[in-house]
């Protein structure tokens, strides 16, 4: 099948583990056995420089990001950035994009990020994936914003509960199929650690998106969370880290952070994939602090992030979503609501740990290897039902 995956890359500031998520669909598919592509459009307000200042496109920190990723994994030949509907381009010509569109069986659009009707237009099956749950819907149902859902044949969420009876979040009258992140089990090598080190997480602190509001409740960012188990450190032997994509030391929230014991880092550290991969297997345990609108609506997101920590075989402790409901959790993999249940499970994972981390390893195994994860994707964009 020849397939063309649509998803944002190279946006300031850089995201790492955005990055292997899309890389892993794209390498996963190509193992096994599909023509598969990688289209990502560009607007000029993006473009800048390394320095962060406004650039032309030729000239750009993003045209270099892309190039470089794409040749080191082998796909500049089958991939295109795309400049402002086809003023520019990096990788395949504009043409030659439009040529693969043609030809293509398949594509799958994250968060309907390509939108150049040349290309989409072109292609004969197209499928949303929705990386933003109960954002996507509310932004769609309760404010009216056009996502285009028109140009799509099938809708996905990484929200194991968005279209069901499990969520209160409207389904916009669309049937929602769900997936999960896939793993390339090579890339993650295993790291235990020699002494304890601390639990880490990677996050955005305030959100890119605003509050939203619905049915009389307010549905908030990653912010609210934080607040909320600002004290953890307190209550547990354990040190706790995050690594903060932006943020102002100036803010109240970092303040109340710091003052409860949190180390708080410059996520901007992890400025290449390696970086990435590296903070992770220098962690005990991941501690996921969800976004607030994913855990008041009970959407069942699961993070990418978290699946890199596991195939690590490091132990995840996450907010809960309600993705219990899909996934086994109590050992590598644990939740939390509250206050005790997190100090909880710390205690827990640190008094077992080996155990954690080889169950964390098996979970990645079981349920996000790109063998299971990406077939089971291929059959509900396919659907017809």
């Amino acid at each position: 099948m020849k397939i063309i995956i649509g998803a944002v890359l190279s946006i300031s500031p850089f995201s790492p583990g955005m990055a292997w998520n899309w890389l892993q669909h794209v390498i996963g598919f190509q193992k096994l056995g599909h023509k598969v592509y990688f289209f990502e459009e560009v607007k000029p307000e993006w473009c800048v420089d390394r320095y962060g200042r406004r650039c032309e496109f030729m000239d750009s920190a993003n045209r270099a990001c892309f190039q470089s990723m794409m040749e080191q994994f082998g796909l500049i030949a089958q991939a295109s950035q795309i400049f402002n509907r086809g003023e520019g381009t990096c990788g395949l010509s504009y043409d030659s994009a439009i040529a693969a569109a043609k030809e293509a069986d398949l594509l799958i659009n994250i968060s309907g990020h390509v939108t150049d009707e040349a290309i989409l237009g072109s292609v004969g099956r197209r499928v949303y994936v929705d990386q933003d749950p109960v954002y996507t819907q509310l932004w769609a149902a309760t404010y009216g914003e056009d996502l285009n859902f028109k140009m799509h044949d099938v809708f996905l969420s990484v929200g194991l509960n968005i279209g069901t009876p499990y969520t209160s979040i409207p389904d916009c009258g669309v049937k929602w199929r769900h997936t999960l992140p896939p793993l390339i089990m090579e890339f993650w090598p295993v790291c235990l650690s020699a002494s304890r080190k601390p639990f880490t997480t990677i996050a955005s602190w305030s959100g890119e998106y605003g509050d939203l509001h619905y049915e009389g409740e307010w549905y908030r960012s990653k912010y609210e969370e934080f607040k909320r188990f600002a004290e953890l450190p307190r209550k547990v032997e354990q040190e706790l880290e995050v690594a903060l994509k932006t943020y102002r030391d100036d803010d109240e929230g970092i303040h109340l952070l710091k003052a409860n014991g949190w180390r708080v880092t410059e996520a901007s550290q992890l400025a290449a994939l390696p970086d990435y991969q590296s903070y992770i297997a220098q962690s005990q345990a991941e501690i996921g602090i969800a976004k607030n609108a994913y855990v008041k609506g009970n959407s069942g997101w699961f993070s990418d992030r978290s699946a890199h920590y596991l195939a690590s075989g490091k132990p995840v402790l996450a907010q809960s979503t309600g993705f219990e409901r899909d996934l086994p959790v109590g050992q590598g993999l644990m939740t939390f609501s509250s206050m005790e249940e997190a100090v909880a499970s710390i205690s827990a994972i640190n008094q077992d740990y080996e155990a954690h981390c080889l169950a964390a390893r098996e979970f990645a195994q079981e349920y996000l290897d790109y063998r299971k994860v990406l077939p089971k994707m291929l059959e509900a964009c396919t659907a017809t039902d």
